[in-house]
């Protein structure tokens, strides 16, 4: 059964996502919503969508949408949650689910309050390379890496903040850590389990026109005494980006780029690559998992709670390197 789906901010990472979701048409009817009507047309007519807006309150009021997928920043996320309540539409939102976690609970509830389905759009929860990781942190059988001990993961890029509105940290709810980096954040939770302390430190700012930090190092202690080690810059110079995740347990050893098609698995008796199909950025079966969770009444796999963990996790990290201190989760009532 199809889901009758308004993405709400026809920008340019809208764009990047309905190059690869637009052929869907058998599972989704699409329509597009923007305060540019001209904006909306273009991307209607490029996507293949049924009809289009020249604004929020106008697409979401038609009685044809069933569910929006808000591609708007981050300081309108509840104000977008409650315009959707008021018309019963189910949300999608991009990440981060908002700024700070009082804002987050508050838009937890208003989906709650309105029985609507809301999912956070963490497109990294659906890749093939970190849904394998996850079988083989967890299994027992051959191919297993034992008992988790530590997961690495190294981001490395230059990327200024790519509009206006990523400059202000007031708007974004800090740098590019809470706007990027909460992708590998989510790897981490999802991996490794909910962090219980992390302490974290800012490099030198290479970006000084943006409000906020445009690189992080930070530790994580996971369940278990496994330990987490991310290091996060959107301000290093090379020529090509470097994303990848290593995780090392008592058993073996693997590796993965996250947008990689293989995986790379490694103990004392054998090395191989795992080949994986094409995981189109998980955006695919994040947006299936989306309308499935929907139409089967259940809670889709990354909801508001999965979410504020990750939230929770950027702001220790924040709060850790602003106060030069070790955080701990508890502080944010997890």
């Amino acid at each position: 059964m199809k889901l009758a789906l308004c993405v709400v901010g026809c920008g340019g990472y809208a764009n990047t996502v309905l190059d690869e979701i637009h052929d869907m048409t058998d599972e989704f009817d699409f329509y597009f919503a923007s305060r540019d009507l001209a904006k909306a047309k273009d991307y209607c007519e490029r996507f293949g969508g049924v009809d289009y807006f020249g604004g929020y309150e106008e697409a979401l009021a038609d009685s044809r949408v069933q569910a929006a997928y808000f591609f708007t920043p981050h300081h309108v996320h509840l104000d977008n949650a409650r315009l959707a309540a008021r018309h019963g539409k189910h949300i999608l939102m991009e990440k981060p689910v908002a700024r700070t976690v009082e804002e987050a609970q508050a838009l937890v509830r208003t989906a709650q309050d309105a029985s609507l389905n809301l999912m956070v759009a963490e497109n990294y929860r659906f890749l093939h390379t970190a849904r394998r990781a996850k079988s083989m942190v967890e299994t027992s059988t051959l191919g297993s890496i034992g008992t988790l001990r530590l997961i690495d993961i190294k981001v490395e890029a230059f990327r200024p903040p790519s509009t206006d509105w990523r400059f202000d940290a007031g708007l974004t709810g800090g740098g590019s850590f809470i706007d990027a980096g909460i992708h590998f954040i989510d790897i981490i939770l999802n991996l490794g389990g909910m962090p219980t302390q992390v302490y974290a430190a800012e490099p030198p700012k290479v970006h000084r026109g943006s409000g906020g930090e445009d690189g992080l190092v930070m530790i994580a202690y996971l369940p278990d005494n496994a330990v987490a080690v991310f290091n996060f810059s959107r301000a290093t110079s090379k020529m090509s980006e470097r994303n990848l995740v290593s995780i090392t347990g008592s058993k073996g050893y693997i590796e993965f780029e996250p947008y990689g098609s293989e995986i790379t698995f490694e103990n004392t008796l054998v090395k191989r690559n795992v080949r994986l199909p094409a995981a189109h950025r998980g955006v695919r079966d994040m947006v299936r998992e989306f309308r499935d969770s929907i139409q089967q009444g259940r809670s889709p796999l990354m909801d508001g709670d999965e979410a504020i963990k990750d939230l929770a996790i950027v702001l220790a990290a924040y709060r850790s390197a602003a106060e030069r201190r070790h955080v701990e989760l508890a502080e944010f009532g997890l």
